[in-house]
């Protein structure tokens, strides 16, 4: 039995997507799955499954939001990859930057460090590519940047969901 943490992308923004966290456990539990838990109204859970392939669950989480009305990416990451994430540090990081600044962006299928290091980079923001992530700082906040998650999509090529380091290092607590 392997421990998971989907990410899903999109969810509980305005009107858009709107997944209670009750909701989204009782999902995972209906899967047979155990453990449930999720983290702010983000669309963050983790949980163990007997299935031993991320892409695997990823696909049978988004199937069951799609039958429940939600039509959303699930990316998921392995409780060791996380962790282990959380434990490299973000590479961006240096003193004196808040975690809000922070953050991750989690694609769906792999990106090539290559790609990243070619994507422009509008204003004052930096990324980098590690551990199949793409780790960004927003030393002006998230809020005006214009380093959004279209545009992260549109020049890597894949969907991708955004967490700020605070939440990759408590989801990391939680595996």
């Amino acid at each position: 039995m392997g421990t998971y943490v989907a990410l899903l992308r999109a969810v509980n923004l305005g009107l858009h997507g709107r997944v209670p966290m009750a909701r989204l456990r009782e999902l995972i539990t209906g899967l047979g799955w155990g453990g449930a838990r999720t983290y702010l109204q983000s669309g963050n859970a983790v949980f163990t499954s007997e299935l031993a392939d991320p892409g695997q669950v990823a696909l049978q989480l988004r199937h069951a939001l799609a039958a429940d009305g939600i039509d959303t990416e699930v990316m998921v990451r392995t409780a060791e990859h996380l962790t282990a994430l959380a434990a490299d540090g973000h590479p961006l990081a240096a003193p004196g930057i808040e975690h809000p600044k922070l953050q991750v962006a989690f694609p769906l299928e792999p990106v090539a460090p290559e790609r990243v290091q070619a994507m422009p980079i509008p204003g004052r923001e930096t990324v980098a590519a590690a551990a199949g992530e793409v780790f960004l700082h927003y030393p002006d906040g998230v809020g005006r940047s214009k380093l959004t998650t279209a545009h992260l999509q549109r020049h890597l090529g894949t969907p991708v969901t955004c967490r700020n380091w605070k939440t990759v290092a408590t989801l990391a607590e939680w595996c």
